[in-house]
This record gives structure tokens, sequence and C-alpha cells, in this order.
């Protein structure tokens, strides 16, 4: 067995006995990606930037298809294995649409499968220009952590259920929104009055952007007590307001999940106006789910809200500059998807500016989700 797979595989079981897929104790892939050379300043721009972290994940991805030793669920970790290609195969040929002579990445015919991908990366980084070199040398350890931790949710999947692939075709993970639209999302709040959460909406405001905020029931509550139904919907003007069930528990293994989702998605539609209480938007914590709570959802009418990129923000070796350079990393190996930050944590406030300053320009879209 290959030495990072035996690291992978002792992970992995101390996952099996920890309460989540998301257990505080285990490492997450950082990156400041600082060293990419130039803006990514227009379409093009991002472009050439996301054609390069496409092939530096493909070709770790690659590598790590010669082990035969799988841990964890080798059938789910073979189906995201092939989700992920596929995924691949279909972001580089958008990356290749505005190839210019000489450009990199750009030689020979568009990849059409994943072998030709494969091909095309490692002839694309084995002729890398200079000024690119110190980018790969931050990127290449990022993609391999990176790479770990989906192995790691797959492996688990679906005694632990999490993003990592869907329990049904209904369920949204940000694959559905056209190239280069993201949708920034923010779970666990909100927080007392004057703290994150305040900070963030009104970082938000000025930067024009919307967002989905996912209420836990709990912090709702007592948020709720300390103020008034007007200051909530001021709070959260502008915004979509979703659930994240009424605590911050596994809802596929509680018992009380299902009533509890129901009786916090009543008093969130008496409290906030139709339109700025999506209603019809429910996130589990963890991501996890089982299909009793699924069609519990359905019968409500409620769609089951995961993501693709997680900003980690959680994490105590998380800085605000690590979790830009993660999400701006995985927006350009993604290209549209949905952003995981929470509201009770700081990351995101020292994080976002930066995300937003580097993308402008870019083509990126922040989407509106009130507009659907």
């Amino acid at each position: 067995m290959h030495r990072s797979f035996r690291i992978l595989a002792t992970l992995l079981c101390t996952s099996l006995l920890a309460p989540s897929a998301h257990a505080a104790g285990l490492k997450v892939s950082l990156t400041e990606r600082t060293r990419w050379p130039s803006p990514l300043s227009s379409p093009q721009a991002f472009d050439v930037a996301s054609r390069a972290e496409i092939a530096a994940f493909t070709e770790v991805m690659a590598a790590s298809d010669a082990s035969t030793d799988v841990p964890g669920d080798a059938a789910s970790v073979a189906k995201w294995r092939e989700r992920m290609r596929g995924v691949l195969v279909e972001n580089f040929a958008r990356a290749r649409e505005t190839c210019a002579t000489g450009a990199p990445f750009c030689e020979g015919s568009v990849p059409k499968d994943w072998d030709a991908l494969v091909a095309a990366s490692r002839a694309g980084l084995a002729k890398l220009p200079a000024e690119l070199a110190p980018w790969y040398a931050e990127q290449k350890p990022f993609y391999q952590g990176y790479l770990y931790e989906l192995v790691r949710l797959a492996g688990l999947f679906p005694k632990v259920t999490s993003e990592i692939l869907p329990l049904s075709p209904a369920e949204r993970f940000g694959l559905e929104l056209p190239d280069r639209h993201f949708l920034l999302t923010f779970d666990d709040g909100p927080t007392p009055r004057g703290g994150e959460t305040d900070t963030l909406l009104a970082l938000l405001r000025s930067e024009g952007v919307h967002a989905a905020f996912f209420l836990l029931g709990n912090n709702y509550e007592a948020r709720r007590k300390a103020t008034s139904v007007e200051q909530l919907r001021a709070l959260y003007a502008g915004m979509c307001v979703g659930s994240h069930g009424q605590e911050h528990r596994s809802h596929a293994t509680w018992d009380g999940a299902v009533a509890g989702m129901q009786s916090f998605h009543s008093r969130l539609a008496e409290s906030l106006p139709e339109g700025q209480a999506k209603l019809t938007l429910f996130r589990p914590p963890y991501g996890q789910r089982n299909p009793e709570l699924l069609q519990a959802l359905e019968r409500g009418g409620m769609k089951n809200v995961l993501w693709n990129i997680d900003s980690q923000d959680w994490h105590s070796s998380n800085t605000g500059a690590k979790a830009a350079g993660r999400v701006l990393s995985l927006m350009l190996l993604w290209r549209h998807g949905t952003l995981l930050f929470h509201d009770i944590h700081p990351m995101a406030r020292e994080a976002l500016p930066r995300i937003w300053r580097e993308t402008r320009g870019s083509g990126v879209r922040w989407v509106d989700c009130r507009a659907e």
C-alpha cells in the first residue's frame, strides 16, 4: 500500500469512530494560493488559472488510481471517482473555450474522456512555464490533501452520509448552476446581536452580494428572545433564509430530526416574510441525512441544499488567508457551485474580501437565491 493511502486508512478508521464525518481532530488541506503570478481579472485569465488547477488535481487523482488498496466502502469510492472524473473532464473543456495560441494547457484537441484529460494534464505540467513553478510547488501538496479529504468521505459513505455523493437526484450541490456561478451560504447562525452574523451581513451589503443563511433553531430562538421580529427581518433583509434544523446534531441518527425540523420551519414562517424566508431550503448538519428525512422534505415541498466547496472555516488550523486561498483554488477547480461558510466564526469576513477582490472582472457571478 502506498504511504499516502496508509495515512488515509488511519484517518478513515478514526472517522468511523467519530460522531460525524467532519470530526474536529482531522486535518484539512489548506493553501494561501499566493504564488499564481497574474490576477484573475478577466474570463480568459480565470480560465488560464482554472486549466492549471484542474490539471494539478487531475495528476494527483490519476496517481492515486494506481493503488488497489481502497479504505472504506470500495463501491462508494469508485462511484465518487467516476463522478469526479466526469466533472473534471467537463470543467477542463469549459476552461479550454478561451484558449489562445501558446497558452498553457491548450495544445492538441479538447480531452473528451478521463484518459485524454490525464494525458493533457501531464503534458501541460511537463511544459509548465518557469513562472508557474512556485504555484505548482504550493498547489500540488494542497491537492494531495484535498484528494484525501474527498476519498475519506467517499469511503465513509453511505454509513456516514455527507456532501460527497447524492442520496436522491433532487438534492442540490451547486453543480446545477451555470458555469462561473456560485452561491454563498452560511450555517449555524444567528449569533447574539452585534456578533459575527451582523458584521458579516454588513460586509455582504457593502459588496452588493446576496447569500443564503441556514439558521439553527436553538440559535434563532435565543436571538428572537433578545430582539424583535422587525429587527430580525431587518437583519436578513436582501438575503435568503433557510433551515439548518432545530439542533446541530446528525439528522441521520436523531429520532427527533423530522419533528424538530418541522417545528422550526413553522416558527420561521411566522417570523420572516415570504420571499425572505426561503422555507423550501433545508441543510442538515454535517450534510448527514437518511431516506426518511428526504421523504419528509419532499412531502413539505422542500429541497435539500448541500455544497461542493467547503471553506473549512471551522477548523483550528485555518486562517482567513488560508480559507481564501482554499476557496479560490476550489472555485477554479469546480468552476461553479455552492460555497459553505459559517457565520458563527470570523473566518468568512476575513476571507471574503480577498475572494471578491481577486475574482472581480473574472466572469464570476454570485447567485441571488431569492430569484430562484
